[in-house]
């Protein structure tokens, strides 16, 4: 099997599904020894100079002030996927319309990224450049925190992320579970604070002033733009089933039959491939969830004389969604 270490691009983290947080692995800055910033805040302002001796010089220095312990850390993190949380909440509202619960939502996603940078240490630094006469040309002061913020590094249970496959159309950033008999996705999830902090500012304006579409775009690309993803990951049939079925529930609710069609034959084939590889005893289940897949296909296939009712598309989501929950059942988290 090929390992694959896929880029990091700023995307943003949600944490729910309305499910409980699983913390199963500890927080990336958890693990690490004190950080520099920390020695630095011990050791006082640090001093840096550019420049040739005569000439124009260059003077940054440095000073923080505050340090984030273990717990410290760990409260940031669980925060911050508190805030992604708020995010995914306040999507869901503004697609059932429901503005003041949305506004409710954004506000307390805002309230949890105000506690984060509260308990963030905070470095104060000042650039002055001087002439070779010594005169000063620039100088500048200003302060900064951490942007960057680990959510978590190793074992989260898949169904964590869903809002974030959704939300980037690539069902394949899971991480954390361990295929049985089949494969191990370890992952680092860290969130860009300031832009989420800029997107729920944004949608916070826009309901000020009625533009809910505003606001959505807003929300999307905190999901979208506002965390990296750093995994490695090795490919199973039984994870590009899983990841095929949730790209197929998309379709159905985007009522794209046709995406729907190929991504639900691509789930059947891989399921096919896993089932060989599965003793006999254990081959019912995967039997089972072929033939419902591939009659969901059939009927897909005759939409096209006859388009299916809202009712009906609803069921067939319900339908693909036990799936996804049945294969996600067919993965054990590590120990």
């Amino acid at each position: 099997m090929r390992e694959h270490v896929l880029r990091s691009a700023l995307k943003s983290a949600i944490v729910a599904l309305t499910a409980l947080l699983v913390l199963a692995a500890t927080a990336v800055a958890q693990q690490a020894p004190s950080t520099s910033a920390e020695h630095e805040a011990k050791a006082g302002p640090v001093v840096r100079s550019f420049g040739a001796k005569d000439g124009y010089r260059t003077e940054v220095t440095s000073e923080t002030k505050g340090t984030l312990g273990r717990e410290d850390r760990r409260q940031v993190s669980l925060l911050a996927a508190q805030v992604f949380q708020h995010v995914d909440q306040a999507r869901r509202a503004l697609d059932a319309d429901d503005t003041t619960r949305a506004r409710k939502e954004v506000d307390q996603g805002r309230e949890a990224t105000k506690a984060i940078r509260a308990m963030l240490p905070r470095t104060t630094v000042r650039t002055k450049t001087t002439a070779p006469d010594g005169k000063v040309i620039y100088d500048d002061e200003r302060q900064v925190q951490e942007e960057r913020i680990p959510l978590f590094e190793g074992m989260l249970h898949a169904r964590t992320f869903a809002p974030i496959q959704a939300a980037q159309r690539d069902a394949s950033r899971v991480a954390g579970v361990q295929v049985v008999e089949s494969e191990t996705i370890s992952t680092t999830v860290t969130a860009d604070l300031g832009f989420v902090e800029a997107q729920l500012d944004r949608a916070a304006k826009a309901l000020d002033n009625k533009k809910t579409a505003d606001a959505a775009n807003a929300l999307r690309l905190a999901q979208t733009r506002g965390v990296d993803f750093q995994y490695n990951k090795q490919d199973t049939p039984l994870a590009e089933a899983r990841d095929a079925i949730w790209l197929a529930k998309r379709a159905l609710e985007e009522n794209n039959t046709i995406q729907a069609q190929a991504n639900l034959q691509l789930a059947r084939q891989r399921l096919e491939v896993y089932r060989q590889v599965l003793p006999e005893g254990k081959r019912q289940d995967v039997n089972q969830m072929m033939a419902e897949v591939g009659q969901l296909e059939g009927k897909l296939r005759q939409e096209t004389s006859q388009p299916a009712s809202h009712a009906e598309r609803t069921r067939q989501g319900n339908v693909v969604t036990r799936w996804w929950d049945q294969l996600n059942g067919w993965f054990k988290r590590l120990d």
